[in-house]
């Protein structure tokens, strides 16, 4: 009997892989890219997939005719002989000629039987013509040192067909020094092996809900930093006990189901004094070696931290310029960690009072701040917010800050007036205007004069939380002209500057302002700046230089302030409407995902915009229900918030809604009318000469021309029209002249005046084409393509370019919302005479395939947008509407003969 066929053979073939396996894709063009490498190694904690992506790949190389030998150790292959063992088996497993006999060379022991086994296995494997691949799974569990002398003779002789893949949740004891330089390794780490949100997506779609919210993916994707075993767990979890889905603070997996796997998988053999000290420093967000010995009184920290990241528990590096390194712990480990500590018998208040005073001594003061009040050191606290905190340079933290503000008891904390300026500037900022105008009395009550520049400058952010923007300028009046040394307050100031000049039509006064900003430096108040310059061409209705202006500021904000602070939700909301205006309807939702909450409470033209392009995509997305119950509940928002501008923009767009529903089209008009009185009520309520006064009744007046034109009444809204041009022209709303041409010309054509009608389109499309605009026109449906259709002549080849673009558009748009997607018949589509681009061709092989636009992206290294764009001009050319009739045309194509 062969010995090696007393091993357990199951060590020899990967897991099965379930067809709900989220597909590392990312990570499976890394390894592809780099299969010829001679070795690759995927290190990892537990529970990051290293094997399951290992098996993926599996599949893929021997789709390729490779032959790949798998060995999944476990603890008792940890010593030479039965590890020499497994591996023999593992090729022999493979059908490769291998004897026993191999495993008496190692009998002598020592490194001499180790270079027996290992040149007896190379002699043997170099006579061999294939490609193979030899995968080692959960190579921790190797102690013996010759196993990793044995690992190496073989990486160092291997012949060229020989590759090696090791995974471990360690690094494992092999030189690769040389391969690295030689471009011959691959090193997947654990940053790598977590989740991307959409991978965490498709894993939450696939096991927990198919129509998973992204607001609460997103939640769920953060809480887990995309740890697999931890969105398996969650998913567990809640499908198990659903009604935590109501509330994202119980997405947290079963603490048992999570306590065991950490128990028994992670820390079951770690000595008790690292995990004493994993659970001190679980209090901490973020610890360094120096902070980690301060507060666990333990010299030997910085060696424990080594340890800690050897052994790949769960510790993450923080990528940050300081003479610190920092590190963190993954929240649901240190969650773990942290209960365990409060069962301990350790004094968890000295803990934080420890912390308090190390992130003191540093300035650090958000950390000294929250580990203070954790400890309920309120002279601490007020120490610390008096002396030492500037939190309008990260406004994003002035939540937290008011948070902290409010524990302190009320008679300390008015002894204290600075620190109620920055309260006053809290509650202005998150739109709590109630608290703000209070304690903003209470401030000018006591000290006035010498909080004089702020007091204006809150009074303005207050009064343009209130959509007031006219009141906005004159509470900074005095300091209108008068630059202030302060940069932040400064940025402040030129921030409201533009934004209200903007919305009162001044924005060649608001561009003057914004070229003075000082673009150096890095607080979040810059960012607010520079941001109310893209609001300000949003509001003109220019979408490309609004997207100049926000795209980059996104980006920076997300790095700098994390994805949900308040100036990256400001640009999120500009993004949203940028990317829903160019027809980016996925990117515009994702844009959106997990933002809504926080800008409920942000400035009113984000609220506002962030409100209407939500509910147009759950129109496009969804059903109009949803979309019609989602402006509901949102036009109660600002009612609550007294923004009657915000009411009139969401009272409008149910009225549009309501004019494609099928209500309508029987002839029921009560819902809308009732909408419109309500409408025009709110119109009647705001006959002023301020901006929103104005803009409220465009609102009404556009809403109004189109009930008119639904109801047969040309005349009336022509008259409602004028009104709009006259406000648009006004102000100088650029979209808002764009939908009031493209509404008149629809009118014209009613009543038989093509030429005017023409004239409209005309200067419609020279005017959008200007500001980029897209589903502006695609929004009023096929009805418009067939006007614009007929056009003949135009300014330039550039807007002829852009009228064939957006018919094509709209009939696209059109063809959709019909559900006639796919219901053609294939079998009779022809391709004769159909010319396609070299790139329309490439595209198409790859549709062909079956290939997911992402994939055919990467594959030609395109844009998605530039795939997006070439199959529809590949479906109109065929004459389709579905990925499925092209794929057919494309495989009759295929097949034809060549032309001669």
């Amino acid at each position: 009997m062969k010995s090696t066929s007393l091993l357990v053979t199951t060590k020899f073939a990967p897991p099965r892989l379930s067809a709900q396996n989220v597909v590392r894709e990312d990570l499976g063009t890394q390894l592809h890219q780099t299969h010829n490498s001679k070795v690759s190694i995927i290190c990892g904690g537990a529970g990051f997939g290293k094997t399951t992506l290992l098996a993926q790949w599996r599949l893929d190389l021997i789709k390729e005719g490779a032959t790949v030998c798998w060995l999944s150790l476990t603890p008792d292959d940890g010593a030479f002989t039965l590890f020499s063992a497994s591996l023999i088996g593992a090729f022999q497993q493979v059908g490769l000629p291998l004897e026993d006999d191999l495993l008496l060379l190692g009998d002598s022991g020592g490194s001499e039987g180790m270079l027996a086994i290992g040149s007896a296995l190379i002699n043997s494997l170099a006579r061999l013509n294939t490609e193979l691949y030899l995968i080692i799974d959960d190579f921790h569990h190797v102690v013996d040192p010759r196993i990793n002398q044995l690992m190496q003779t073989l990486i160092d002789n291997a012949p060229p067909h020989l590759h090696f893949i090791i995974a471990s949740r360690i690094a494992p004891a092999l030189l690769l020094g040389r391969l690295r330089a030689m471009g011959q390794l691959c090193e997947i780490g654990g940053n790598e092996l977590s989740f991307n949100f959409r991978e965490s997506l498709a894993f939450l779609k696939t096991h927990l809900d198919a129509d998973i919210d992204l607001d609460a993916a997103h939640a769920i994707h953060a809480q887990t930093d995309g740890w697999p075993i931890g969105l398996q767990l969650v998913s567990i979890s809640l499908k198990s006990t659903p009604r935590k889905r109501t509330g994202l603070s119980a997405l947290a997996p079963n603490s048992a189901d999570l306590s065991a796997y950490l128990s028994e998988d992670v820390i079951a053999n770690l000595p008790e004094g690292l995990i004493e000290f994993l659970q001190k420093v679980s209090i901490l967000r973020r610890f360094n070696a120096d902070l980690a010995a301060h507060l666990t009184e333990c010299p030997e920290a910085p060696q424990l931290i080594s340890t800690i990241e050897a052994l790949n528990l769960f510790l993450l590096p923080v990528d940050m310029e300081d003479r610190y390194q920092w590190y963190r712990l993954h929240p649901m480990f240190a969650e773990f960690l942290n209960q365990q500590l409060l069962q301990s018998a350790t004094d968890v208040r000295k803990l934080h009072q420890r912390a308090a005073q190390w992130f003191g001594d540093q300035e650090l003061v958000m950390e000294a701040l929250r580990h203070a009040l954790l400890s309920e050191d309120f002279d601490a606290v007020v120490q610390l917010l008096e002396h030492s905190l500037h939190p309008l340079s990260n406004i994003s933290h002035l939540g937290t800050f008011l948070r902290w503000i409010e524990k302190v008891p009320q008679d300390l904390l008015m002894r204290h007036p600075r620190l109620v300026i920055f309260g006053v500037w809290g509650y202005a900022l998150t739109a709590r205007i109630d608290q703000g105008v209070r304690w903003l009395e209470l401030l000018e009550a006591s000290c006035g004069d010498r909080y004089a520049a702020q007091i204006c400058l809150v009074k303005g952010m207050i009064a343009g939380q209130q959509d007031d923007s006219e009141r906005s300028l004159q509470a900074i009046a005095p300091i209108m002209d008068s630059p202030l040394r302060n940069p932040l307050l400064e940025h402040f100031r030129l921030g409201l500057i533009i934004g209200n000049q903007a919305m009162v039509g001044n924005y060649a006064l608001a561009r003057a302002t914004y070229r003075s900003i000082n673009f150096t430096g890095t607080e979040e108040p810059l960012w607010i700046a520079r941001s109310s310059m893209a609001v300000a061409t949003l509001l003109e209705g220019n979408v490309l230089e609004t997207e100049r202006h926000a795209a980059p500021l996104l980006a920076q904000a997300e790095v700098a302030y994390g994805r949900r602070s308040i100036s990256a939700c400001t640009c999120a909301a500009l993004m949203a409407e940028v990317r829903y205006e160019q027809d980016r309807i996925d990117d515009a939702r994702e844009t959106l995902a997990n933002r809504l909450d926080v800008l409920s409470f942000s400035v009113p033209a984000c609220t506002y915009s962030a409100a209407l392009i939500y509910a147009r995509l759950q129109l496009l997305q969804e059903t109009p229900r949803a979309a019609l119950e989602y402006l509901g509940k949102r036009a109660e928002h600002f009612r609550a918030r007294k923004l009657d501008r915000g009411i009139a923009l969401m009272l409008a767009e149910q009225i549009r809604i309501e004019l494609m529903s099928e209500d309508w089209q029987r002839g029921d008009w009560r819902h809308g009318q009732m909408l419109q009185a309500e409408l025009d009520e709110l119109a009647g309520q705001h006959s002023g000469e301020k901006a929103r006064d104005r803009e409220i009744c465009a609102i009404s007046a556009l809403s109004r021309a189109r009930m008119a034109r639904a109801s047969h009444l040309p005349d009336q809204a022509l008259q409602a029209l004028d009104l709009v041009f006259n406000i648009g022209q006004l102000l100088g709303r650029g979209q808002l002249l764009v939908k009031a041409n493209l509404l008149k010309a629809l009118v014209l054509i009613d009543l038989d005046d093509e030429a005017q009608a023409q004239a409209c389109l005309k200067e419609a499309l020279a005017l959008g084409y200007r500001l980029g605009l897209v589903r502006t026109f695609l929004d009023e449906g096929e009805e418009l393509c067939q006007a614009m259709a007929k056009l003949e002549t135009f300014e330039s080849k550039a807007i002829e370019a852009y009228q064939k673009q957006l018919c094509a558009q709209v009939l696209e748009t059109q063809l959709s919302s019909d559900g006639r997607e796919g219901q053609g018949s294939p079998g009779a589509i022809s391709a004769d005479g159909v010319a396609l681009t070299k790139r329309e061709e490439d595209i198409l092989a790859l549709l062909e395939q079956s290939m997911p636009n992402k994939r055919i992206a990467r594959t030609l290294n395109i844009s998605d947008q530039t795939v997006k764009w070439n199959l529809r001009n590949i479906f109109m050319k065929f004459g389709v509407s579905s990925r499925y009739e092209a794929i057919i045309i494309a495989r009759k194509r295929s097949n034809k003969p060549e032309m001669p």
